[in-house]
């Protein structure tokens, strides 16, 4: 799995997701802990925990979108470009490129940083000294809240992932549409399908003037590999389950897309309705960074294997087929096949004796 460069964006992508959910818990359900539980020292811890987990949120949920483009954009590179991406793609380039989104996660989240503060205050439902959350002075400047809280934010984290995920998604399905209706083109016609199959592995006969019979077999060309029907279905796997992270991320990020624009515009103003949005749709941004494993589970063969095993070891008893290994399964949808190279090899090796016994068979016929 670490020898293919999708996957380390899969690996980032699921810790910023982790990251986020994390801090989301601290920001969120602690305080409503604390405020049931009736203890100043979760109230204060809690004021102290929003402080520090709302920017590391914030930084999370700039990761998990960043990540999300990339890892679009590389895919989109490797059905509709094939041949750059061969060029341009390697463990070391796609690691950069993950190092460089995170920094820059963290760089246009520095703020975020100074936005918030622990003041102390008197509890009167405790009758001693506590801690309240209070915004600074850069969050309340106009001028901070206008360029960068409404203007940059929405553009960085909205306009443009929502405009290159949406163009790059249509181009894949446009892509992936062709292909297929081109494949079935060329399944259509059985007579170019069994000359190109002559052309690959069959056995041909050579009968020159003088009697003797000759018989060559044409070996498939050894430049090519034998399983890649294996890795277009393995290629295609991980096309579908990327399209299906990305169209998740799309719908569940849609209402805080609304809501931001409608706060820019002024629409709201402050009513409880929008409060409602709100929660509703930080709801659903936490809900689209817990479900991307169940994704994973679908479309991933290998992650499934990880996953119960895990859950094996765990003492969580687990119903497999023991009939059909996961590793050789042959849905289009499996992402992380295993093909087995000395099984190819032996099939090519039966095929090929059989036709030469054959063309032997008919060689004796003819000589009778």
């Amino acid at each position: 799995m670490r020898s293919q460069p999708v996957n380390w964006f899969f690996l980032v992508l699921s810790l910023s997701d982790l990251t986020m959910l994390i801090a989301s818990f601290f920001v969120f359900s602690v305080p409503v802990y604390a405020e049931v539980s009736d203890d100043v020292g979760m109230a204060r811890a809690s004021a102290i925990l929003i402080v520090w987990f709302y920017p590391l949120a914030q930084t999370g949920l700039t990761m998990s979108v960043y990540l999300t483009i990339l890892v679009s954009v590389h895919r989109f590179l490797g059905v509709c470009h094939p041949f750059l991406i061969r060029r341009v793609s390697n463990s070391s380039a796609v690691k950069g490129v993950i190092v460089s989104a995170v920094a820059f996660a963290f760089f246009f989240n520095t703020s975020r940083w100074f936005e918030l503060m622990a003041v102390p205050c008197y509890s009167k439902r405790h009758d001693r000294e506590s801690l309240v959350v209070y915004p600074t002075d850069l969050m309340v400047n106009s001028v901070y809240t206008v360029v960068y809280r409404n203007a940059a934010y929405t553009m960085v984290m909205f306009f443009l992932p929502f405009a290159t995920l949406t163009f790059v998604n249509l181009r894949i399905i446009g892509t992936l549409k062709s292909s297929y209706k081109m494949r079935r083109m060329m399944t259509m016609h059985p007579r170019k399908r069994r000359e190109g199959k002559i052309a690959a592995d069959t056995v041909t006969i050579s009968r020159p003037e003088t009697n003797s019979n000759t018989a060559t077999v044409l070996a498939p060309n050894s430049n090519q590999p034998v399983n890649s029907s294996g890795n277009e279905r393995k290629e295609n796997g991980v096309t579908v389950m990327l399209m299906a992270i990305t169209t998740e991320f799309l719908l569940f990020n849609l209402l805080a897309f609304a809501n931001n624009v409608l706060e820019l515009t002024g629409a709201y103003g402050h009513s409880q309705l929008e409060t409602l949005l709100v929660e509703v749709s930080t709801l659903l941004v936490n809900i689209n960074g817990a479900s991307t494993i169940v994704i994973y589970l679908i479309f991933g063969s290998k992650y499934r294997a990880l996953f119960i095993e895990l859950l094996q070891k765990a003492g969580i008893p687990i119903c497999t087929d023991r009939k059909k290994s996961m590793y050789t399964s042959t849905p289009h949808y499996e992402t992380t096949q295993l093909l087995d190279s000395k099984n190819e090899e032996s099939k090519w090796k039966s095929i090929r004796s059989n036709n030469v016994s054959e063309v032997q068979t008919k060689s004796k016929q003819s000589r009778t």
